[in-house]
């Protein structure tokens, strides 16, 4: 069994993949208009949903939502509630390669194609791994990032290019009332919790420590995205920028670093992040197939990979930026509702349990 510690990865890979997932971009559409109501609602559900998923999942220790929903639930249901399960994780997955290829396009090498069959044949490669060795890439990806996001926060409390005026506007808007897309892309960073019917096997059941650590990174980091980038821009000039971050890590100057721009260590280091969260969404979505199937290492492997494949080819052919950024949208409020159908499972499993 892994430590806790893995369970704070979970979340911490979640919250640091929102610049690629357009959170900023789609809370800055609305930031005259009840974005900052949005962030702070966001939060508050996203922490009543970890608690009450916390004080279920303990009724049910060491089975997975397959083991829960047998006893109870009708197979049509299970099949049913698993496939929307295994497409969303490969909704997620297709989002994130398209976002992470754009990227590159946009600020690396304009052989975007190229890049984008690299990323989709390491990440086919890597997803048919173990699920321990997957955990185990994932703290060395995080180990390895951590340093460089709060080495960039650093500069940026200390950075006297921010203008502490143009945040002070932003609080001013507080009172507006939310939208529900800005809520529903705050929520996303608080959905890590739902890696634990795949993960939770092989990491130890999370105490209230590690629980607390998780929800103040996700917290800061969310806060932090949306923040950041107005003390360089102000509410006006973040509404301008398609990748907003990285062009507020550009405006950052490191006078006495190897480095006086660390533009391309951050795309860099985001890009490694972001195929990370792939492959722990390709692979959750393989679990969930197995799941549906009851048919583990078998055939249903090569059919998961299979849709993975043709599903990413297609969508990327057919994808711009703009599409993309409605499609994060959708995405967000499916992933919202599903999680939302979850807790509904398990609190009537838990009461027909008693």
């Amino acid at each position: 069994m892994l430590g806790q510690r893995y369970y704070v990865y979970l979340f911490y890979i979640n919250a640091l993949v929102n610049v690629t997932a357009f959170i900023p971009q789609i809370l800055y559409k609305n930031r005259f208009n009840g974005s900052l109501f949005s962030l702070a609602l966001s939060t508050l559900i996203g922490t009543f949903l970890i608690f009450l998923f916390q004080t279920q999942i303990k009724k049910f220790p060491r089975q997975n939502i397959a083991q829960i929903m047998d006893r109870i639930f009708p197979k049509w249901f299970q099949k049913t509630f698993l496939f929307f399960n295994f497409t969303l994780h490969i909704f997620a997955g297709i989002l994130f390669l398209i976002s992470n290829t754009q990227i590159v396009n946009h600020f690396l090498t304009p052989n975007s194609i190229i890049i984008f069959y690299i990323f989709l044949l390491l990440i086919v490669f890597l997803i048919m791994n173990q699920t321990n060795s997957i955990l185990y890439m994932l703290e060395i990806i995080v180990l390895f990032a951590t340093p460089f996001y709060l080495f960039i926060m650093l500069r940026f409390f200390t950075d006297d290019l921010v203008m502490v005026d143009f945040i002070k506007q932003s609080w001013t808007y507080l009172m507006h009332f939310p939208k529900m897309n800005s809520v529903a892309s705050g929520l996303f960073v608080f959905t890590g919790f739902t890696n634990f019917f795949i993960y939770g096997e092989h990491i130890l059941s999370i105490g209230k420590k590690p629980l607390f650590i998780a929800l103040g990174i996700i917290c800061f980091v969310l806060f932090s995205s949306y923040f950041v980038p107005i003390g360089y821009f102000g509410l006006n000039g973040v509404g301008k920028e398609s990748y907003v971050w990285v062009t507020a890590v550009d405006s950052m100057r490191f006078d006495y670093f190897f480095l006086e721009r660390m533009v391309p260590i951050f795309i860099l280091v985001q890009i490694g992040i972001t195929l990370m969260y792939i492959i722990l969404s390709y692979h959750s979505s393989l679990q969930y197939l197995q799941l549906m199937t009851k048919n583990v290492g078998g055939r249903s492997k090569w059919v998961g990979i299979f849709v993975v494949v043709i599903s990413a080819i297609i969508t990327q052919h057919f994808t711009d930026e703009f599409m993309l950024l409605k499609l994060f949208n959708c995405f967000f409020i499916s992933r919202i509702i599903l999680d939302l159908f979850l807790m509904l499972i398990l609190l009537f499993a838990s009461k027909k349990q008693m």
